[in-house]
């Protein structure tokens, strides 16, 4: 049986993947207002698709797929953008660029070994993803004026920097350990 391409959580995370050239360009243009609501409604859409995939028994691989992308190109380019703008400091996004790096490697590197993989995502990599995207959403609501990030944004970056670290720590231990054991068998 085929599987279903149209599916209502799939059309929501094409409009994520959509949205994330617009919110790049939104930052090029400094309008921080308008990148910031398309940034959260787009953030949010990532919860909304896949409660709606489940609820409605329509989890697909290609939904899957395209979810995994929308959420990293989301991350990256905002991430970039503002970095580039100076508003979030280069020891964060050099940690999470590397994270999710050291991550696309390991598992293409397992792959390779193995012949085959499935990734389900840790607690750890979850909270780095909200850790991330809450970063990104305040960073940009500070600059549009709707937040008051103040002082405590600092708190913010190094809460980002140790999660994303401990993440990528934890994928690398986990994945070395699936290595070792597809080698022993």
């Amino acid at each position: 049986m085929r599987e279903r391409i149209l599916t209502l959580p799939n059309v929501i995370t094409l409009l994520r993947l959509a949205a994330v050239p617009v919110v790049g360009w939104l930052i090029l243009q400094r309008q921080w207002e308008p990148a910031c609501w398309l940034f959260l409604a787009a953030a949010l859409s990532d919860g909304i698709d896949g409660m709606l995939a489940r609820t409605l028994n329509q989890m697909t691989q290609l939904g899957a797929t395209l979810d995994t992308v929308a959420d990293k190109a989301l991350g990256i380019v905002t991430l970039t953008m503002l970095t580039l703008e100076e508003a979030i400091p280069l020891w964060v996004t050099l940690a999470i660029l590397l994270r999710d790096s050291v991550i696309v490697l390991g598992a293409l590197s397992y792959r390779g070994l193995a012949g085959h993989l499935e990734i389900h995502p840790t607690w750890l990599g979850k909270t780095h993803m909200f850790a991330e995207f809450a970063l990104l959403a305040l960073v940009l609501g500070s600059l549009a004026g709707v937040i008051q990030a103040g002082a405590w944004l600092g708190w913010v970056f190094l809460a980002a920097f140790a999660i994303a670290v401990a993440s990528g720590v934890q994928y690398v231990w986990i994945w070395s350990l699936k290595a070792r054991r597809e080698r022993l068998l």
